[in-house]
């Protein structure tokens, strides 16, 4: 299964993640940060006088690859 991790800079200057479970990882780089920056632009997310997604910083894909070591499960059928 593949996320889409998107990395904002905080008004305060931390690091901050949005991530997305199935999505089309097709995607355009130019889309997806066009994407974030209307998201930022909003100024939905904030604590404590904090803008938690001020700023675009980075995108990517993370792809999850299970690996089983044993199934309990599968015995018991």
């Amino acid at each position: 299964m593949k996320q889409l991790d998107m990395e904002f800079v905080s008004s305060l200057g931390k690091v901050r993640h949005i991530k997305l479970k199935y999505v089309n990882d097709g995607l355009e780089p130019a889309a997806v940060k066009s994407a974030m920056t209307q998201l930022a632009d909003l100024k939905l997310f904030v604590k404590d006088d904090e803008e938690l997604y001020a700023k675009p910083q980075a995108a990517k894909y993370i792809e999850t690859i299970n690996t089983p070591l044993f199934d309990d499960e599968a015995v018991k059928a």
